[in-house]
């Protein structure tokens, strides 16, 4: 008897057939599902029931039971049903429940809704699968659909779904995926059918297009720091090496070939003595002008725009922290900007931005292409602000080059250039994981709570002062990274 696969079994097959082998017979190796990950999901739903209100005379298969949600949609198709939403759909044991069909004439629509704001390649076979078992099933298709949200729109007052969603024909896109998708069946029935799982060595497909949730399983054999820490190395430098017997960076044998920054993280782990450019460093550093204010900002990424002069998925700051230094080994004094969960936090935090960073003075930041990139949109929002805004857009020193750029590399680093990476290895006394919020993940999660209502009375208290916590030990971190840097220049 044939195993039954489902769409999400399919796409996982197309990954990696380990994967669905282990998927379908050691479930229980499966890593938990992590709040990010579950976070994301729960976007996907809602996003799926925002978009149904584009079709307000489509019918619901509730039925999760699959036998129970066939036979429904087989009733509503004798009813003569115009949209349904999550019928079910059986064709050679492979199972799909379309997002959205609507009726066309003599045939049928279907359409797969994404929260996503442009198509990715894994939403190609995705729409192919489905029209398959669709047409194999019996039921005449005339259009293979994506709605997904539209980046150029922006919230002015209620949301406006016509304009929040674009409606994409991927029909020619999928034609040739659904061509090979008899063959991938295929193959995965016959990787199903092994006694044992498929001998797959780990490679790209472990984290493409998504983080397989196996991943601790395969790669339990992995050193935290190996070859695949190799900085930007491609899959195929690294199955090279591993050829070769090479699983610790350290190993990597002289004559290999490597690109400058990598050399410089095999040299260092093989010697642990931190590489420095100190004439490169210096020159970063002489572009400092006092007074020095270090800024970070937290925030949420809402598919759907909470607030109006925002896009789906624009990120919107609802938390500052400014430690400000006037002159070369002044006195430090730390300010902090965390908004009440509920209204737009973004009027409250420019007000706090233009009060406290004064028109003179670098901006120091951790990857200034986040911090630019909010300050420009706070700017197109506020124009009122506008001018005070992009000139402190202007000013920004990001602290991440010299890591970047390897001027100056420590063997802790273990190939990255992170704030997480470079803060425990220079200023070992600082550790994220005392804190309760421990990275940006966390602290999202945790306003977005707090926004919701989740988490209310004392829990919300000690949350908000968390997250105080936490964005103030980031600009802090920065203080206590340049200092180090500054030493290590002399």
């Amino acid at each position: 008897m044939r195993r039954r696969i489902s769409k999400s079994q399919y796409l996982r097959g197309l990954q990696c057939l380990k994967s669905l082998w282990l998927h379908n017979f050691q479930p229980q190796l499966r890593a938990p599902l992590g709040p990010g990950l579950r976070h994301i999901l729960d976007q996907g739903h809602k996003v799926g029931e925002l978009a149904r209100r584009l079709y307000p005379d489509g019918f619901l298969i509730q039925a999760e039971d699959i036998a129970q949600a066939l036979e429904q949609t087989r009733a509503a198709l004798r009813g003569n049903a115009q949209a349904l939403f999550e019928p079910a759909f059986l064709y050679q044991e492979v199972l799909v429940r379309p997002d959205i069909l609507v009726k066309a004439e003599d045939c049928w629509d279907l359409i797969e809704v994404k929260a996503s704001t442009e198509i990715k390649e894994e939403h190609v076979p995705d729409v192919a699968v489905q029209r398959y078992v669709l047409e194999g099933a019996g039921l005449p298709v005339r259009k293979a659909c994506l709605l997904r949200l539209d980046p150029g729109y922006v919230r002015r007052g209620e949301i406006d779904l016509k304009r929040m969603f674009q409606l994409e024909d991927l029909g020619d896109q999928s034609a040739m995926a659904l061509i090979e998708t008899p063959s991938h069946l295929r193959d995965m029935r016959a990787a199903l059918a092994l006694p044992t799982v498929p001998e797959i060595e780990i490679g790209a497909q472990c984290t493409r297009p998504h983080d397989c949730d196996f991943m601790g399983h395969c790669w339990r054999h992995v050193p935290k720091y190996s070859v695949y820490n190799l900085h930007r190395a491609r899959f195929e430098q690294i199955a090279e090496l591993r050829q070769r017997g090479v699983m610790r960076i350290e190993d990597i044998p002289e004559g290999t070939k490597l690109s400058e920054a990598q050399r410089i993280q095999v040299r260092c782990a093989k010697t642990r003595k931190p590489h420095l450019d100190r004439q490169s460093v210096r020159k970063c550093l002489a572009e400092l002008k006092w007074p020095l204010y270090f800024l970070d900002f937290e925030t949420i990424n809402p598919a759907i725009p909470p607030f109006d002069g925002l896009r789906p998925h624009q990120p919107v700051p609802f938390q500052a922290s400014l430690h400000v230094e006037d002159a070369p080994k002044g006195t430090l004094r730390h300010l902090e900007y965390l908004a009440e969960p509920g209204p737009d936090p973004r009027p409250g935090l420019v007000d706090f931005l233009v009060k406290e960073i004064g028109s003179e003075g670098s901006i120091v930041v951790y990857n200034a292409g986040f911090e630019g990139g909010r300050l420009a949109e706070l700017a197109a929002c506020y124009p009122a602000h506008e001018k005070a805004l992009l000139d402190m857009k202007s000013r920004l020193w990001d602290l991440i080059v010299p890591f970047r750029k390897h001027y100056f590399y420590h063997p802790d680093f273990e190939g990255r250039a992170s704030m997480k990476a470079v803060l425990p290895a220079l200023a070992p006394a600082m550790s994220y994981e005392r804190l309760e919020i421990k990275n940006g993940e966390m602290a999202f999660l945790a306003y977005e709570a707090l926004m919701d209502g989740s988490i209310a009375g004392e829990e919300a208290r000690r949350t908000l002062t968390a997250l105080k916590v936490y964005c103030g030990q980031d600009t802090l971190g920065m203080v206590e990274v340049l200092k180090a840097l500054q030493q290590q220049a002399q």
